[in-house]
């Protein structure tokens, strides 16, 4: 009986419990949402990174800072033999120097790295560089990418002087051919990084068989003369920023939820002061105070369910329609985040039921809140309008 006339009684509110309704529902979907909107993008970010630079970790030269390039030079080191025996497939060489092209009358410093052709564990655009198979002589091959190209005002086919020192400090220069401007989804290895081949580079600096650092699928164990990173440390940056969206993206929710909050308090909170007469008449037919107090529990908690039926008739189609097309996030292209394609939502069933279940939680316990004054009420007074003031 309590629940026949919960139902009457909310479809009775009209308008009012419409909007109740389909707020909260967008509220949980516009949540789910975000949170699968950032799960996608993680996803990606962190799987470019992986096949474009990090792998599984690198195995490098202890002391080596990406940023600090007057130090590349003095730290290369030849590669160790339990690393040097690993198939193409789950290694990868690479040697970083510091170089200098002279582009327009002008000096661009770059980031001489060289890598080998045979590896398969890196996914990088680079068949042009694998047809100069033959040793350097008058020109060295390049392979630079599209943010780079832009940077510097080059294209392919282009023809710049390339200067930087060898192993024993001694300055040289040759000419450098871009031979092929490529797409670079990760901008550690597309802005300022110039790509030979390993054989290339470790030729014209005098470094047979050296390396910075070797890309591997996972933790080998100690390697003599080098020192593990795992991904967690070589995508550091990347994950801080992640996890401030993933905070900020809470928040946000948060500031909904309470918004949809207040509207049901309110609903409420003006149902028990206007249909005070109504509870005086069911107090003194014999109803419970309890009773009463579940009833407008109820019938304020409707606003969730419905919301969650809602969110099923609304949330579904338009996930499966942004599924087939995505998020374009090609305005990222001038940033540093490692993603250039579309993104697609990554749902997570934890996260979706947990969104769910504190929103619905929320709605019960501010439905009950108001109401709870009613165990207290005079019928006589509530009869007469005057036992909530």
């Amino acid at each position: 009986m309590i629940l026949k006339i919960a139902l009457r009684n909310f479809f009775g509110q009209g308008m009012r419990a419409v909007l109740n309704v389909f707020v909260t529902a967008l509220i949980i979907i516009a949540t789910i949402f975000s949170l699968s909107l950032l799960n996608g993008f993680q996803a990606q970010a962190l799987k470019n990174m992986s096949v474009t630079d990090a792998g599984g970790g690198h195995y490098r030269v202890p002391g080596f800072d990406i940023l600090s390039p007057m130090d590349w030079e003095d730290l290369t080191r030849t590669v160790p033999e339990q690393l040097k025996r690993l198939p193409p497939g789950q290694k990868a060489e690479v040697l970083v120097q510091q170089g200098t092209l002279f582009v327009h009358q002008h000096l661009f410093p770059v980031q001489l790295r060289g890598v080998e052709m045979a590896q398969e564990l890196l996914d990088l655009p680079l068949q042009k560089l694998k047809a100069w198979s033959t040793p350097v002589q008058d020109t060295v091959p390049v392979v630079i990418g599209r943010q780079m190209a832009k940077a510097s005002r080059l294209k392919a086919g282009d023809l710049v002087v390339m200067k930087w020192r060898d192993k024993f400090g001694a300055v040289d220069a040759l000419d450098a051919e871009i031979v092929d401007v490529v797409p670079l989804v990760n901008p550690r290895v597309d802005e300022g990084v110039a790509w030979l081949r390993l054989d290339h580079l470790r030729q014209i600096t005098q470094r047979p068989g050296e390396i910075t650092w070797v890309v591997v699928e996972g933790n080998l164990g100690p390697v003599d003369g080098l020192e593990f990173l795992d991904v967690d440390y070589l995508m550091n940056d990347l994950l801080s920023l992640l996890k401030h969206d993933r905070r900020n993206t809470r928040i946000l929710w948060i500031i909904l939820l309470l918004l949809a909050g207040i509207s049901v308090f309110n609903t409420q909170y003006l149902n028990i002061f206007k249909r005070q007469k109504e509870i005086g008449t069911l107090l003194a037919m014999g109803m419970t105070p309890s009773r009463v107090v579940r009833l407008f529990t109820l019938e304020g908690s409707l606003a969730a369910f419905g919301a969650v039926v809602l969110t099923g008739l609304l949330g579904i189609p338009f996930f499966a329609w942004f599924q087939t097309v995505g998020f374009d996030v090609s305005h990222l292209s001038e940033t540093g985040i490692p993603v250039r394609e579309n993104i697609f939502l990554v749902f997570r069933p934890g996260e979706i039921a947990s969104s769910v279940l504190i929103t619905v939680s929320l709605m019960l316990v501010v439905a009950w809140w108001p109401v709870r004054r009613i165990s207290r009420l005079d019928p006589t007074l509530a009869l007469r309008g005057r036992g909530i003031t």
